[in-house]
């Protein structure tokens, strides 16, 4: 049976504390059923965090950026970093990760990005040019800079 939208993730402490969550029998299925999706509705996020997810304390530190930042990453769909040709970028914050793989998110027959704001626009351009996303539904003033 597919799933038609489906949004699941963590964001582990550890790589330890990730394998742990993955490793318990209704998160493992939870995760297994990634793999058939119809549709995946993402959102698209930025290296830079927005002053309300750092006031909130759920995102990741000044090194962890710097470290993204160096390795080349733009964005991030699903906490899976890219680069500014779409491209993957691993990190030890990847095993972090409990949710969906980059492998399950390339299945999924629709990927739907839901996303704007001039600060995303190039963590956007990016995730269209890899093909992340290929349904955008986004404000005006983005859609016209993609355009342009």
């Amino acid at each position: 049976m597919r799933r038609s939208i489906s949004r699941r993730r963590v964001w582990a402490g550890s790589a330890e504390s990730a394998e742990a969550l993955r490793g318990d029998p209704f998160v493992s299925a939870a995760l297994g059923e990634l793999g058939n999706l119809d549709v995946a509705l993402v959102g698209i996020g930025e290296i830079t965090p927005s002053s309300t997810l750092v006031r909130s304390g759920n995102a990741f530190s000044d090194e962890e950026r710097a470290a993204l930042e160096q390795l080349g990453a733009v964005g991030d769909v699903c906490l899976r970093f890219y680069d500014a040709q779409g491209r993957p970028v691993e990190t030890e914050l990847d095993s972090r990760v409990v949710g969906i793989t980059r492998e399950q998110l390339a299945a999924a027959r629709r990927k739907m990005g839901v996303v704007g704001g001039s600060r995303k626009h190039n963590a956007i351009r990016a995730a269209v040019t890899g093909g992340l996303v290929d349904v955008l539904v986004t404000d005006q003033e983005t859609a016209a800079a993609l355009m342009a």
